[in-house]
């Protein structure tokens, strides 16, 4: 026998015949494959241009907004096509991509407006905005002027002066009366906050004696004595966006009147005239998405969205770390929970009983066992530094927007030696002043014309209105503004610039003045004589000593 054996050889193994494919089938299956990838993505394209059409076609209202058989939108046949196509053009070229969705960049529907309307981050910003706006109010005013020339003397002119002055101080009174019983303020209050919140906002102007349907309230307003009678303004009313919808529009050429300037709306079911509705829209959108967003516009609430979530994302999860800043460390012998564990009684893990037992006392502040020799506890604390700028960085951002000082939107006071916030104050108000003659001008100049047909039946083009200035002086320094300027005057008289009449009508005139309440037309008093005061002395004679 031999001392080394011969290895022995395995028994062959069975091998399965391999099955190339055929030169017919292996084109088939590449061909197949690269279909199938071009379909795919295909599919997304078609996809993705699908949303995007989606968001450039007309807005659909709730049921019974539009008359009856007025399912669609009202455009002659080459508007229609025209409108159609721009939406087709737009939506295949747009670049856009998720992010324009993720923004809330579309219109995203007044039901979804409503439900960020009540979330105090998306709330507040437009309260602050509107109420600023309508906190001071207005000032009545007079631009008519007497021509001294076209009197013979000056006492003829300064009565006439003064018979203007009356007339004028009369009719303010009567127009201020009237704003009163008409809640103008507060109607235009909720407007700006209604197009803030929604992107439009309007009022219906409620004349008496139309019905309230298209036989009353699709024909033109025109506001002259002959458009609107006296005694005939009941009132305005504030109308929700959601109960309302566009009707016609000129959609095919910016030459005509119209163009993507609807004229007439359905409120209800009702149609009615545009010079029937105050429209305020103070973000405006591109024309390609006027019938997108209901003829309204971006909302201030959209604008805020990304930095919002960003804001509660970012609290979120502050409030996490927060609430778990620290974590117990139970380092024990994990060998029979590795080989398979170990249940008690109950089929729990008898590991996951003890780091159970572990939490409930170290969240309950109670005395921790253990076992000196199998098991060690440590605690693991996050640091919380830098938390608190993290979160005021983001609520920063969220004030950024709307351009409202932290101090105004969120009470809070800038910190350092000699911080302040009054340069901050004063560039809003600025703000707030161009928001005054951009949005509330208009309305309010149809207002004033509404008001003075229903009072006279007729129009006195020489009223006009200011907006009262945010920014206001302390009474100290509203006395040394007066002091100054009466010193100006007594200089200018002195030195015959001025007479003391036109210092007067300059005084009656100055919005600021502490006389702006005093009738000053007609002739100067001039300054009283006083006789020299008693010291005193006998009358005749020397006084005692």
């Amino acid at each position: 026998m031999s001392l080394f054996r011969k290895k022995a050889t395995p028994p062959p193994q069975r091998r399965e015949p391999v099955v190339h494919p055929t030169s017919d089938e292996k084109p088939r299956s590449w061909l197949s494959s690269l279909f199938g990838q071009y379909t795919a993505e295909t599919e997304r394209l078609d996809a993705r241009q699908s949303a995007f059409a989606d968001r450039f076609k007309p807005y659909d209202p709730p049921p019974g907004v539009r008359g009856q058989d007025h399912d669609r939108l009202a455009c002659d046949s080459a508007s229609n096509a025209a409108m159609a196509n721009v939406q087709a053009w737009a939506a295949s070229n747009s670049a856009a991509g998720a992010g324009w969705l993720e923004d809330g960049l579309f219109f995203m529907g007044y039901p979804y407006l409503a439900e960020m309307a009540q979330r105090p981050e998306f709330r507040k910003p437009c309260d602050v905005l509107a109420r600023e706006t309508t906190r001071e109010w207005i000032r009545l005013k007079s631009t008519k002027n007497i021509n001294i020339t076209d009197y013979d003397t000056d006492d003829d002119a300064n009565a006439a002066r003064e018979q203007q002055s009356r007339e004028t101080a009369e009719k303010i009174s009567a127009i201020e009366a009237e704003f009163k019983r008409l809640d103008v303020r507060a109607l235009l209050y909720r407007m700006v906050l209604d197009s803030l919140l929604n992107g439009v906002g309007y009022v219906w102007i409620d004349i008496a004696g139309l019905a309230t349907d298209a036989t009353g309230q699709n024909i033109p307003l025109k506001l002259t004595q002959h458009g609107v009678k006296k005694g005939s303004l009941n009132g305005f009313k504030r109308i929700d966006p959601i109960w309302t919808s566009t009707n016609a529009f000129n959609a095919d050429t910016p030459f005509r009147d119209g163009f993507y300037d609807p004229e007439n709306y359905w409120v209800q079911g009702c149609l009615t005239h545009k010079d029937r509705l105050l429209k305020m829209v103070p973000y405006e959108v591109p024309d390609i998405f006027k019938p997108a967003f209901n003829f309204g516009g971006l909302s201030l609430t959209q604008q805020l969205r990304p930095y919002v979530h960003n804001f509660l994302r970012t609290r979120n999860s502050v409030s996490d770390i927060t609430a778990n800043f620290s974590k117990l460390v139970l380092k024990t012998d994990m060998t029979a929970a590795l080989q398979g564990g170990v249940m008690d009684h109950n089929g729990t893990s008898t590991i996951m009983g003890r780091a159970s037992f572990m939490q409930q006392v170290s969240e309950g502040q109670s005395t921790i066992v253990a076992d000196k020799e199998n098991e060690d506890v440590s605690i693991v604390a996050t640091p919380l530094g830098g938390l608190s700028d993290l979160q005021a960085q983001a609520m920063e951002a969220m004030a950024s927007i709307p351009g409202i000082p932290l101090v105004k939107l969120f009470g809070i006071t800038p910190n350092g030696l000699n911080a302040s916030s009054e340069g901050e104050i004063r560039v809003f108000y600025d703000e707030i002043a161009a928001f005054q003659e951009n949005n509330l001008r208009p309305i309010l100049e149809k207002i004033l014309r509404l008001v003075q047909l229903n009072l006279w039946g007729e129009l006195d083009e020489s009223l006009d209105f200011d907006f009262v200035n945010l920014w206001q002086l302390d009474d100290e320094k509203a006395a040394s503004v007066e002091k100054a300027k009466a010193e100006a005057d007594k200089i200018n008289i002195e030195a015959g610039k001025i007479t003391p009449d036109e210092a007067r009508m300059r005084e009656e005139q100055d919005q600021n003045s502490l006389y702006r309440g005093v009738n000053l037309s007609g002739e100067a008093p001039g300054i009283p004589e006083t006789e020299p005061p008693n010291l005193g002395g006998s009358e005749g004679g020397d006084g005692d000593m």
